[in-house]
């Protein structure tokens, strides 16, 4: 049995990043330019189903003798309570790598180092992600694009500058194969972010469901809830 769903208005603070003005968004060295763009963030809508046993009231027993044909065994009389909350999207850094290989040879990530600096503080490697980067290949006069991952949202400041690093990417070898020259690139970018308002709903329902699915449903919520603290702040 629904109640009348209740609505009212969350907030939540977005990420602005943009480059700073000595920051060039492409940058060539040797023949491999390389460029950095940031992900454009917004707020978006997640919803949160929270179920426990209630005691049902004569009305919804009534109900659910009409619905069971008088046979409710096997039934668990429960409320759910459906939230909606805001969340920002992405929920870590994250940058799109664009690399225009114009060498004659294949351009490969492999032996590059990422570092991500945040507000004067270098960001610990198990908050980075840039395997695709350094796993990646570009053919000779190719471009090809990959997504760098820094910390989580949680973890930053309100505001500040992020420095991304690109340290040791070759750009030539020898007839051996041997590196004979890598280059190092550099972008810095502003942070601050901005409020998003948006309506919210909250509804409860109320009715008996059968005790296998009331179990799966508490399970389900538990692994939720063990994924959430799992998950990196």
């Amino acid at each position: 049995m629904p109640e009348p769903q209740q609505q009212q208005t969350a907030s939540i603070a977005v990420p602005v990043i943009s480059a700073l003005p000595e920051t060039k968004e492409a940058q060539d060295k040797g023949g491999l330019e390389i460029a950095i763009v940031p992900a454009v963030y917004t707020a978006e809508k997640i919803e949160k189903t929270t179920t426990r046993q209630a005691n049902p009231s004569v009305g919804g027993i009534l109900i659910a003798s009409i619905a069971t044909g008088g046979n409710a065994s096997g039934q668990v009389y429960v409320q759910q309570v459906t939230e909606e909350s805001l969340r920002t999207a992405p929920d870590r850094l994250q940058f799109t790598v664009r690399i225009n290989n114009k060498l004659a040879r294949v351009f490969r990530g492999q032996g590059a180092v990422v570092q991500f600096n945040v507000a004067g503080k270098l960001q610990p490697f198990g908050q980075t992600d840039y395997k695709e980067f350094v796993e990646g290949i570009v053919p000779p006069r190719n471009e090809v694009a990959f997504t760098i991952y820094g910390p989580p949202l949680t973890s930053l400041p309100e505001r500040g500058t992020i420095g991304i690093f690109l340290y040791d990417v070759v750009t030539a070898t020898d007839v051996a194969g041997n590196v004979t020259e890598k280059q190092n690139y550099e972008w810095f970018f502003g942070y601050d972010s901005r409020p998003v308002q948006m309506a919210v709903q909250r509804k409860v329902t109320q009715g008996f469901i059968d005790v296998s699915a009331f179990h799966q449903l508490l399970l389900r919520e538990q692994q939720e809830k063990t994924t959430e603290k799992m998950a990196p702040r």
